[in-house]
């Protein structure tokens, strides 16, 4: 049973509530229960300044409790941010990727609690392996057009390349149907796969305006191209400049904007 030292001030609950892992827990009391995947049935919990796992190895535990991203790295490149949510780590699964897959793609123009978790847990019940998930109609959990477009971004997804460079993956998921940008960079950050991946959403836009850091949205027609540090809009691109400025820390960033933007502002 493995149990990790967490730094001062974590919380297990404020790292699981932003992060599309969520999607593959559910959570019973304080305690989180691993509904789907690898390790089904794990239970992830805090016990003080310990993070505690029944049923999983230590670094299963290690990503999904988002220890696995040093605080010193966090501290060092968003500076007075980190002081600002010391509770936060960043949650990610790079043991079942086509599940946060799934979760990141539902996500689009929809709400996270009310519709998006009740999916996951409808589809994850039902199956959880890629070609389990490949045989199945989602039209049949409902009638929205992410459910109707989930089985062609599947069948995509699973002739894609799922290792490799994180550039040329980011543009293999921008060749999927209804992949644009911040759903790519979201399945790059929370598979575990690119922690200096930033997906740009409103929250990032408001919160990096307040902060005067500028940028506009990526342009998939450019992404599809260019990996950021090549791009000719780079010094205008807020996902660009987020990757520039925080490095490997810029997710987790983002994932603050995203808490603090919608908690306080």
């Amino acid at each position: 049973m493995p149990r990790l030292r967490a730094w001062p001030g974590y919380d297990l609950h404020l790292t699981m509530a932003p992060s599309f892992v969520r999607a593959l827990f559910e959570r019973r009391g304080d305690a989180y229960v691993k509904a789907a995947g690898r390790s089904r049935g794990a239970v992830v919990y805090q016990d003080g300044e310990y993070v505690v796992g029944e049923g999983c190895g230590e670094e299963e535990l290690l990503r999904w409790s988002g220890l696995w991203l040093g605080r010193e790295l966090v501290e060092e490149r968003a500076g007075p941010l980190a002081a600002a949510y010391p509770g936060l780590g960043l949650a990610v699964d790079p043991f079942d990727r086509h599940l946060v897959f799934v979760a990141v793609f539902l996500s689009r123009a929809t709400s996270w609690e009310a519709n998006v978790l009740r999916w996951c847990r409808a589809i994850f019940s039902r199956s959880e392996t890629l070609d389990e998930l490949l045989s199945l109609d989602f039209s049949e959990l409902g009638g929205s057009f992410q459910l109707r477009q989930l089985g062609p971004a599947l069948r995509a997804y699973a002739e894609a390349p799922r290792a490799g460079d994180p550039w040329e993956l980011r543009r293999a998921l921008l060749a999927i149907p209804h992949v644009g940008p911040k759903l790519a960079d979201a399945y790059l950050l929370f598979a575990g796969i690119d922690a200096s991946a930033a997906p740009i959403d409103r929250h990032a836009h408001r919160m990096a305006r307040r902060l005067g850091l500028g940028g506009g949205q990526p342009r998939k027609e450019l992404c599809a191209r260019y990996g950021c540090p090549e791009c000719p809009r780079a010094g205008v691109c807020l996902r660009a400049r987020m990757s520039e400025l925080y490095g490997p820390a810029a997710g987790w960033v983002q994932t603050a904007f995203y808490v603090h933007d919608r908690a306080l502002c």
